[in-house]
């Protein structure tokens, strides 16, 4: 039972947050959450752009928290500091507050959550360390992994994709130490930023803001510590700072530059890490990818070392520091710059084979549209073996859905595609799953689903409008997928493999995700199909 609560928290924050952010992406405006470049040097964009993201990552985290965990103290102070951060976050956001005044709230937040627990206990290389040396320990950490991840939010997808990357090791160190409240929380905020990445990949449609960005830095670094610091884990102290080391690194070479260059220490510049890359020459995607790969490097050196002696840690993560920082200072020095950074010519090149078959393009929203229609209603049919609980909640989401379309006009079509689409999806993909035994014909039906994708990727290919893409972080969520998946060992049912049960439903979402975007008309096809296929689950009972 415990297991299937990760997967609820995941769908339940990837759901929320899928519906939730094209909704800020409209009224961010109205908030008052507006990112405008105008007269600042270090923006990358040009055009106004919203940065209500956070409260897409944000809500869909305490939805998922407060619906699955029970209400205890640790949960409570975690919500409750987060909200303080948030808050500040938001102000600064809508007013721009002075960097004294963000480092207050931030101080404050981190303060209310030591008092609810979250303090590095054991020290590392001393025993029994006075009380205020954790504390302060604690203080200063914290303090710098929520900077040094709002100081990464400066590219598209950066900042979400090196902490979905983080919050992965997290929740499998969570798993191992079976820390069931830490797996939880990072898988809600898990999915909140795979349904965040949809819309911040490049070219973004919304940022998260400072409110995100700290929410972020601050949960990593509260997981990091409560999974380190368990009573009975034994792990190494020094995890949080591996598992957190590009923000603390950020903020370490960020302090050496502008004492060098007699900067002041707080406020806004181009001297961060991914700056620093960029003026190699590499483009956006090309400084995010650099990022992630060195994020998995020191990812993998924490999960190895998850046991090691102390020494080991500091040693790894001094290593690293000296590596990276004195390689990318070197390169300065020898004035690399990267030779034909575009490294997307070819690829918009050889996009013209696939637009000569254009022709195709006026039909494939059809296609998968009907495709999809028959796959969610020939998957309900099969859920013979769907507990009769989970049919009773789609019919009643059913109902729910049906009754907000009859009531709401025109504007709240798109809400309510992606309201039906996704819940069907999930119910119908996990009910016949759970039904079917795997055999040849079910292999079968595998292929089916890969020919699918590939005939899907053309498909985007043969025309120039951008309706739905798969991009970097999309690759990079797909990629966690297949690797992690099936090391979970959810118990989900006797004929239910976890990895592919999540991959299939991904691979659907974002099929659906194709034909919701080809209009009005597709996206009412697509919702009466879903719907229908939720009433006919209510056939098993």
């Amino acid at each position: 039972m415990i297991q299937l609560l990760y997967l609820y928290s995941f769908f339940i924050g990837l759901l929320s947050s899928l519906i939730l952010i094209p909704i800020l992406v409209k009224y961010a405006s109205h908030l008052g959450l507006v990112d405008n470049p105008v007269g600042s040097l270090r923006k990358l964009h040009e055009a106004p752009m919203p940065r209500s993201g956070g409260l897409g990552i944000i809500i869909p985290t305490a939805i998922a928290t407060l619906i699955i965990l029970p209400w205890d103290d640790a949960v409570l102070s975690f919500l409750f500091s987060s909200l303080v951060i948030v808050g500040f976050g938001l102000m600064d956001d809508v007013m721009e507050l002075k960097p004294v005044q963000k480092l207050i709230g931030q101080a404050l937040g981190v303060s209310l959550a030591m008092v609810g627990g979250m303090v590095i206990s054991t020290v590392p290389f001393i025993d029994n360390a006075p009380t205020w040396m954790g504390y302060a320990l604690t203080f200063v950490f914290v303090m710098a992994v929520i900077n040094g991840v709002n100081f990464s939010d400066g590219m598209d997808g950066l900042a979400a994709g090196t902490t979905l990357m983080a919050l992965v090791v997290i929740f499998l160190l969570a798993l191992d130490s079976s820390n069931v409240q830490v797996a939880i929380i990072a898988a809600s905020i898990c999915a909140a930023l795979v349904g965040f990445l949809r819309f911040n990949t490049h070219p973004a449609s919304i940022f998260m803001g400072d409110a995100g960005s700290q929410f972020l830095g601050f949960s990593l670094a509260w997981l990091a510590i409560t999974v380190s610091q368990a009573e009975a884990s034994t792990l190494t102290p020094l995890l949080p700072l591996l598992i957190l080391g590009i923000p603390v690194m950020d903020v370490l070479q960020v302090i050496c530059v502008r004492i060098k260059k007699k900067l002041p220490l707080p406020g806004p510049d181009k001297e961060h890490f991914h700056h620093q890359i960029a003026k190699l020459g590499l483009t956006q995607a090309g400084v995010v990818a650099t990022i992630y790969m060195l994020q998995l490097i020191l990812l993998s050196g924490a999960f190895l070392l998850k046991n090691d002696a102390d020494s080991s840690a500091l040693g790894f993560y001094f290593c690293y520091l000296v590596g990276v920082l004195g390689l990318l200072y070197f390169a300065h020095v020898q004035g690399w710059r990267m030779r034909g950074a575009n490294t997307f010519a070819g690829l918009n090149r050889r996009n013209g084979v696939f637009r000569r078959l254009s022709f195709l393009h006026p039909y494939s929203g059809k296609f998968y549209g009907a495709v999809t229609a028959v796959l969610l209603c020939v998957f309900a049919l099969l859920s013979t073996a769907m507990p009769k609980g989970f049919i009773y909640i789609a019919l009643i989401l059913a109902t729910g859905i049906v009754c907000l379309k009859i009531v709401a006009n025109t504007r709240w079509t798109l809400l309510i595609a992606r309201m039906s689409t996704y819940t069907a999806t999930i119910f119908c993909v996990y009910g016949m799953t759970l039904s079917v035994t795997p055999d040849a014909s079910f292999s079968f039906f595998d292929l089916f689903l890969v020919i699918l994708t590939v005939a899907l990727a053309i498909s985007i290919r043969t025309t120039r409008k951008k309706y739905f893409w798969l991009t970097p972080q999309d690759l990079l969520v797909l990629f966690f997928v297949i690797l992690l998946a099936p090391t979970l060992s959810l118990d989900l049912g006797a004929n239910v493999n976890s990895g592919a049960l999540i991959f299939k439903t991904i691979l659907l979402l974002y099929i659906c995700e194709y034909v919701i975007a080809r209009g009005y008309v597709a996206q009412k096809r697509l919702t009466n199909a879903a719907l229908l296929s939720l009433f006919l689950l209510s056939v098993n009972l």
